[in-house]
């Protein structure tokens, strides 16, 4: 065998197809079943993240072609400052941008709104530790989900994002539809949704 031959070549026949991205997929489980089995674990699957100087429309095309509906949000020094995901977006939080003191004093458009602008902060988090979701079961994130009024929820082990509960991923291995309601739990959450 010569080892400098090229490898054949022939021109495509037919039509070719793209595997497919993003999430893997999950067979059905119960709510008895543990929570890991729903989780997205990073040290088995791809971190999608995207700079917070990013236009959000941009954002949303990235998080189409890579079949996700969330990016982690890095700061021009590649420091984790965020999540954004497409519900972020393509709902209020950027109208709310349009309206805020920002763009009054000046004419802001769509294309003026940037990642930063409507992503949900690392302070604003509220994250599960590794060591109890390895514990819980998958009814328990259900609950959580309800409880926070929030479709993504973080994962930490040791000072790093381990991984992410998806409340899409999570309503297809149990073959159901969540009812997940977000409302203001504090005060501070009350007036920043009134200042914008």
């Amino acid at each position: 065998m010569n080892i400098l031959a090229a490898l054949p070549l022939m021109r495509v026949e037919g039509q070719l197809s793209l595997p497919h991205s993003g999430m893997p997929e999950v067979p059905g489980v119960s709510l008895a079943d543990p929570a890991v089995s729903v989780m997205t674990d990073f040290t088995k699957n791809a971190v999608f993240s995207i700079g917070e100087d990013v236009i959000i429309d941009q954002a949303l095309l990235y998080m189409k072609a890579v079949g996700v509906r969330f990016l982690f949000v890095l700061n021009g020094e590649s420091r984790l400052t965020g999540l954004v995901t497409s519900t972020d977006i393509q709902g209020e939080k950027p109208l709310r941008y349009l309206q805020s003191v920002d763009c009054t004093l000046t004419s802001c458009s769509r294309a003026d709104v940037f990642v930063r602008h409507v992503m949900i902060p690392v302070e604003h988090w509220e994250v599960s530790h590794y060591s109890d979701v390895e514990k819980a079961r998958v009814s328990q994130v259900v609950e959580s989900f309800r409880a926070a009024g929030r479709r993504h929820l973080v994962v930490t082990e040791n000072g790093m994002v381990r991984g992410i509960f998806s409340a899409t991923r999570v309503e297809q291995a149990l073959g159901i539809r969540l009812d997940i309601v977000r409302t203001a739990r504090s005060f501070a959450e009350i007036e920043s949704a009134l200042i914008r």
